[in-house]
């Protein structure tokens, strides 16, 4: 078996001693119930494959397709096992084994690393929302006819008609006041087209905390969903482009406004080579420069807010409810949670309240909302009946994939609480020049 990543995987599988630990953490299990919906029964059937003891099959793709990669099974293992890695290693080997699905390639090999074409295809889609046929579509109860896969998509999919941010944000922003780093800024795909307010939030807040900002050009998706896939050697290619660009000057560093990519950048480019290689000093290298937003401006910049001008009532000022969601990627790959607190109680105006299990996932997890819709509603509505608890204005998440998943959930419980990034409601404290 062909590990995804360069470790040992005979070794890690070696460490998982069966003690069931991981079945009381994983958000999936409780809904599956079954070993093979387990932690510990997929790694069963990982080390199975890995001894040529069992066969590709579509049945073991189902199975460990199945997985939302959270690493709440890992973070919790007494023995450290790595699980959603080797879960990784397990689908790189049914990527080279199996034939895949047309569609698949198409998005892994086509649009996702071909920033031109998801351009066009994004144009298309919002072209598609403006002339008003989704709306009409979806009042005929026309998209109920649709395959079960394309009709959840048609509904989860939020607003593509604004322009993308990278035509909104110049390349380069010069601080405001006293310049104290210079950062490169990356656009991942699902800011840059569907959460455009949100990079552009992300850049005014560097700015007015002494950043020069570089919205670098010619960067590739980062290459997670090609990992999530098994699609290895084409999330390789694209890690050796990004590298190539986002190190090619000498900035302080890169800066991130998706938890995916922050992660991808900071966990997985430095085990898709080998060690020593030129490539893997790279990867070391972008891996040390690498922080998600909320991180650089609390540990690096010293979060300065402006002043939000806050509504009054009967003579008091009003403050806004917001709760927060974390992101998989954030808090348990790269350890960032505290920040992001950090800034949204940093905000005048604002009542930061927190949610019961804050921390566990939405059920999002990329396509997994889309490849097993159902299971992944069940693992959402948890998470919404937690968030509307508080009662919160506003539901704050760093990561674009989550945002558009507790949308989607907050529209289905008929509910008006707007999702945003924590720098956006920063943004909002200052004044425009």
């Amino acid at each position: 078996m062909q590990a995804t990543y360069k470790i040992d995987f005979t070794e890690e599988l070696k460490k998982c001693v069966k003690c069931g630990t991981c079945r009381a953490h994983c958000p999936l299990f409780v809904e599956i119930k079954g070993e093979p919906g387990s932690p510990r029964g997929r790694l069963a059937l990982v080390k199975r494959l890995h001894e040529g003891k069992i066969k590709p099959t579509k049945e073991l793709a189902e199975i460990l397709y199945t997985c939302l990669l959270c690493k709440t099974c890992a973070v919790n293992c007494p023995s450290g096992v790595i699980s959603d890695e080797l879960i990784l290693a397990g689908r790189n080997v049914l990527n080279e084994s199996m034939a895949q699905p047309m569609i698949k390639k198409a998005l892994l090999k086509g649009f996702l690393t071909r920033p031109s074409l998801l351009y066009a295809c994004m144009t298309l889609a919002g072209l598609y929302q403006k002339t008003g046929l989704h709306s009409l579509l979806t009042k005929s109860k026309l998209f109920d006819l649709l395959p079960d896969k394309l009709n959840v998509c048609t509904k989860i999919m939020p607003d593509v008609t604004r322009k993308p941010a990278r035509t909104r944000i110049p390349i380069v922003t010069p601080a405001k006041g006293e310049k104290k780093f210079k950062v490169a800024y990356f656009l991942g795909c699902a800011t840059n087209h569907l959460y455009p307010d949100v990079p552009a939030a992300g850049v005014k807040v560097l700015s007015h905390n002494g950043c020069k900002v570089v919205t670098v050009e010619g960067v590739k998706c980062c290459g997670m969903p090609h990992m999530a896939y098994g699609e290895t050697e084409t999330a390789s290619e694209l890690a050796k482009h990004n590298m190539k660009i986002l190190l090619q000057e000498d900035y302080d560093a890169l800066v991130c406004d998706c938890a995916s990519c922050s992660s991808t950048f900071k966990e997985f480019y430095v085990h898709l080579f080998p060690q020593g290689s030129k490539e893997y000093e790279m990867a070391k290298e972008l891996q040390a420069k690498t922080y998600d937003i909320s991180e650089f401006l609390i540990t690096k910049t010293g979060i300065k807010a402006g002043k939000k001008a806050s509504s009054k009532a009967g003579g008091e000022e009003r403050k806004v409810k917001v709760t927060y969601h974390d992101p998989c990627h954030l808090k348990r790959a790269q350890n960032v949670f505290k920040e992001p607190r950090e800034i949204l109680r940093s905000i005048p105006g604002v009542d930061f309240t927190e949610m019961k299990d804050a921390d566990r996932c939405c059920g999002s997890a990329g396509s997994f909302t889309i490849m097993h819709h159902d299971l992944s509603m069940r693992v959402l509505d948890k998470k919404i009946t937690n968030a509307q608890k508080v009662n919160p204005e506003y539901l704050t998440t760093s990561c674009p994939t989550c945002a558009m998943q507790l949308s989607y959930g907050l529209k289905k419980a008929g509910s008006k609480v707007k999702v945003v990034h924590p720098v956006q409601l920063l943004a909002e404290t200052y004044k425009e020049e």
